[in-house]
C-alpha cells in the first residue's frame, strides 16, 4: 500500500490515534515491516508520535486527538467551555476525565493533564464527529458540574459566565441530577449560589442534599461573607471579582 493510501485509509476510518499493529493490521503486513513503513511517514512529517508506539497524522483534530489518547475518557472544564463557544480563552491546557491516573503530557503547543474520576462520578459525555475525528466531549451540564468540583482548573467567573452564556439551552434537570450523581454537598452550595445570582433559585430541589457546614465558594479558603441559604463562605476573592 502506498503512503498516500495509508493516511486516506485512516481519515476514511476515522482512526486518530494509531499504532505500528494497527497499520500491520491495515496494510496487511508483518509488525516489523509496518513499523518501518511508519518510520518513513514520520520523517516525511505525515504523522506525528504522540507517545510510544502512538502516532497521530499530521493535521489532526487536537481535541480529537486528545480524547482518543486512552479509553475511556472526555475532554472537559475549560476546554469543553471552549469547545461550546463559552468562554473567550483559547486554552493551550487540556484536561481530560479518566478513569486511570496518566502522566500529563506536552504535544505541539499544548499541555494535557490526564484527571482521574471514580468510576461513579465518570458520566455525561458523548461522541461528537468532526472533519477528521470523534471527540469525547461532556455535555454542557457536565462540564458545569465538574468545573464545580474541580475549581483548581478553572476560574469560578468562568463559570459563572458559561453559565450566564447557555442558561437558554442548558437542561437544569439534568445539570441538577448530574449534581446529584456527584454525591458532594459542596458541589451544590456552589451551583445553587452561582445560578442564584443569574436569577435561578433551585434551593427546594437540592436542600435536602446540602449540609450545615460552612464551606468555601472558592476552593482556596479566603476570609469573606456567610450566605445562610446556602452555608457557604462568598470569598474576599469573589467578591472582588464580581464588582
Amino acid at each position: 500500500m502506498k503512503s498516500i493510501d495509508l493516511i486516506d485509509e485512516l481519515r476514511k476510518m476515522q482512526k486518530v490515534v494509531f499504532s505500528v499493529n494497527d497499520i500491520a493490521k491495515i496494510i496487511n503486513k508483518p509488525k516489523k515491516y509496518a513499523s518501518l513503513f511508519m518510520h518513513r511517514l514520520k520523517n516525511r512529517g505525515k504523522i506525528l508520535e504522540i507517545e510510544k508506539n502512538k502516532y497521530v497524522l499530521e493535521g489532526s483534530n487536537p481535541y480529537a486527538i486528545f480524547s482518543n489518547l486512552c479509553y475511556p475518557s472526555y475532554i472537559s472544564l475549560l476546554a469543553s467551555f471552549s469547545f461550546y463557544g463559552l468562554t473567550t480563552q483559547i486554552s493551550r491546557n487540556i484536561q481530560i476525565m479518566t478513569l486511570k491516573p496518566k502522566k500529563k503530557i506536552k504535544f505541539e503547543d499544548y499541555e494535557v493533564d490526564f484527571v482521574k474520576l471514580p468510576p461513579k462520578r465518570f458520566f455525561g459525555y458523548s461522541r461528537e464527529r468532526t472533519f477528521n475525528g470523534f471527540i469525547f466531549i461532556a455535555d454542557i451540564e457536565k462540564a458545569i458540574i465538574d468545573s464545580l468540583y474541580f475549581q483548581k482548573y478553572v476560574a469560578l467567573d468562568e463559570v459563572q459566565n458559561a453559565l450566564r452564556e447557555s442558561i437558554k439551552k442548558i437542561d437544569q434537570k439534568k445539570m441538577i441530577k448530574y449534581a446529584f450523581k456527584m454525591d458532594n454537598s459542596v458541589l451544590l452550595k456552589r451551583l445553587g449560589y452561582i445560578l442564584e445570582t443569574l436569577g435561578i433559585d433551585i434551593y427546594k430541589q437540592v436542600k435536602k442534599k446540602i449540609n450545615k457546614k460552612y464551606d468555601y465558594l472558592m476552593f482556596i479558603g479566603k476570609k469573606g461573607i456567610k450566605n445562610r441559604k446556602w452555608r457557604i463562605i462568598i470569598n474576599k476573592d469573589y467578591q472582588q471579582n464580581a464588582e
